[in-house]
């Protein structure tokens, strides 16, 4: 998601894209209730309520949430767009690697 905001961000400009986002997170809360711990904030999406709930849910359930976010934040943004976007945001995303909890401090 990080590197999805910075990269949209830089044509949309802050105000958009966390409008963008709410929409993106009000449609997934609908079918991953979770999400609703998720802020999404003039510096992008804040992670920080639902990484203390990670232990209670399923892995494989946040897993498919969180593929859910990524999806649907592509196409609104590519069909809001004319897709304008799409080939950019998807360069930025080839670019992440996962990391493991001891790359990250220890956190989810």
């Amino acid at each position: 998601m990080d590197a999805l905001w910075r990269r949209a961000h830089m044509s949309l400009g802050e105000i958009t894209l966390m409008a963008i986002l709410e929409r993106v997170l009000y449609q997934g809360t609908e079918q991953f209730p979770h999400l609703a711990a998720l802020k999404v904030e003039t510096s992008g999406v804040h992670f920080a309520e639902l990484r203390q709930a990670v232990p209670a849910l399923d892995g494989a359930l946040l897993d498919e949430s969180l593929a859910f976010l990524v999806v649907e934040l592509l196409r609104v943004l590519g069909t809001l767009t004319g897709e304008i976007l799409t080939p950019g945001l998807h360069t930025e995303l080839r670019k992440v690697q996962a990391r493991s909890a001891d790359e990250r401090g220890g956190k989810a």
